[in-house]
């Protein structure tokens, strides 16, 4: 896989033809979110994504196969390798989509950068400023995880104001690749966990760098910052995901702003609804790029011809988390 040497880090990234000579819409970079990797975007996902875009997906820094560096794990530095990253390769502007924690890093760009994007998909992103507590308590389906959790052994205070983030430490620290613990509560994010050993890079980076310390950091997206904003959103969330209050809330702030609400589905949507995801983006993708009407046809063929590589929706606990 390519690495680029930057200035502050060195990024693992992948580049994916588009399927037409000259891509329709444009560049589209995949952001992918905390303890996770490029291999979150399924390879469907980014077939589908490819008869309209070229794609580029890439390891944040300390994920998957990027260096991990004792300190730069703020939204604003990680907006900062994005820009950086986007120079290396020679892209002047591009269109984004971020899941979760590589959302807030997309629209920290777009806020930044406003002349680099050309359009925006949230996929279930919680921003601090709109949402200040995340409480495992607050959640819809917390009443049937927690008896789950704790008979494998995780008890966590549900009144933490982190609790995604305390939840995702401890499910990383209880998962045993050898034994494949957790993994029938796990499968859809953890899929990936048992093969790329995301689990352990995730301790590794809470133990060696100053990841908690960072993320703490202000995002500088305050709902003044985010009224600015004039750049096309597409929110894309779970209608069971305990984010949707960032959602609502984006809704009332933001001025182009599109809501869609996937239903029957958590934070990981984009696993367990993959098509729902490719659907609605490609839609949005080509109204904001102006693809002409009579090519249409390419995108909507799209999810057909993939359709025998989408996940069924898993038996699991994370089919609505």
């Amino acid at each position: 896989m390519p690495i680029a040497s930057l200035a502050t880090v060195n990024l693992n990234y992948l580049q994916f033809p588009a399927k037409t000579e000259v891509p329709l819409c444009g560049d589209l970079v995949l952001v992918h979110g905390l303890a996770a990797s490029l291999g979150f975007w399924h390879l469907s996902i980014v077939r589908s994504l490819s008869v309209l875009c070229r794609l580029i997906a890439y390891d944040l820094r300390g994920h998957g196969r990027s260096e991990i560096t004792p300190t730069g794990y703020s939204i604003p530095q990680m907006t900062d390798d994005l820009a950086a990253l986007l120079d290396h390769l020679g892209l002047e502007r591009v269109h984004l989509l971020g899941h979760s924690f590589g959302g807030a890093i997309a629209l920290r760009f777009a806020s930044r950068y406003p002349e680099r994007v050309h359009s925006l998909i949230l996929a279930d992103v919680r921003l601090r400023a709109l949402q200040p507590y995340h409480r495992l308590r607050d959640w819809i389906d917390w009443p049937l995880w927690r008896p789950i959790l704790q008979q494998a052994g995780i008890e966590l205070n549900d009144m933490q104001p982190e609790g995604g983030y305390e939840l995702l430490t401890a499910i990383a620290r209880a998962h045993s690749p050898e034994t494949n613990t957790l993994l029938p509560l796990f499968q859809t994010p953890a899929g990936s966990v048992r093969r790329s050993g995301a689990a352990h890079r995730w301790l590794q980076l809470q133990e060696t760098t100053s990841v908690r310390r960072d993320l703490r950091v202000s995002d500088g997206l305050s709902p003044a910052v985010l009224r600015a904003i004039r750049t096309p959103v597409l929110g894309l969330y779970g209608e069971r995901s305990p984010v949707m209050p960032t959602a609502r809330a984006l809704y009332r702030l933001c001025p182009h702003y599109e809501l869609h609400r996937v239903r029957h589905a958590g934070h990981f949507f984009p696993l367990t609804r993959p098509r729902r995801l490719v659907n609605t983006a490609l839609r949005f993708l080509a109204t904001q790029s102006g693809v002409p009407a009579h090519l249409e046809h390419l995108f909507h063929d799209a999810d057909h011809e993939h359709e025998h590589e989408y996940e069924q929706e898993p038996a699991s606990l994370f089919a609505t988390f």
